[in-house]
């Protein structure tokens, strides 16, 4: 079991029942933010309890920069993920969670769906508001629809 000492940016770890490796990208307030290693999964959240019963650190850490001293809390570049395949979807932000880090989009079809701010850049998540038109893919995954690459739809048009 992993303690909360450490855990750092560039740790490596591995989930004990799946075998995948993740990075770790953050740690804040109870969350781990975690990056893949395979390319086609995305950035994970994990609650800090979980994260510390369900991983194990790896025997190295990731290259990078120097870190400082102390605890580790600064984001480090990662590679950015393929981007989502599939058609593009419109529609209108119904409810954000900001505390949690995620929301619901109500698209032109009726049918809502699902976001997490990991299916996107921090800037655009926080630029997100309840009532924004947006577009997005749809991506089915374990869990259901997900919709990726969410954007403010006159941001997305602009070039």
């Amino acid at each position: 079991m992993l303690s909360l000492e450490e855990i750092e940016s560039g740790l490596l770890v591995t989930h004990k029942n799946t075998g995948l490796r993740y990075s770790v990208v953050d740690l804040d307030e109870g969350e781990v933010l975690l990056s893949p290693e395979q390319t086609g999964l995305q950035d994970l959240t994990v609650p800090t309890h979980l994260f510390c019963e369900e991983f194990v650190a790896s025997d190295r850490f990731r290259s990078g920069p120097p870190r400082g001293r102390g605890r580790g809390r600064r984001r480090q570049a990662t590679a950015a993920p393929p981007a989502p395949t599939g058609p593009k979807c419109r529609g209108t932000i119904k409810k954000m969670v900001r505390d949690r880090g995620f929301g619901f989009i109500r698209g032109e079809d009726g049918k809502e769906v699902f976001f997490h701010r990991s299916g996107l850049n921090a800037a655009d998540y926080d630029g997100l508001s309840e009532g924004d038109a947006v577009e997005y893919v749809v991506q089915e995954g374990p869990r259901g629809s997900r919709a990726e690459n969410v954007r403010q739809a006159a941001a997305a048009a602009a070039p």
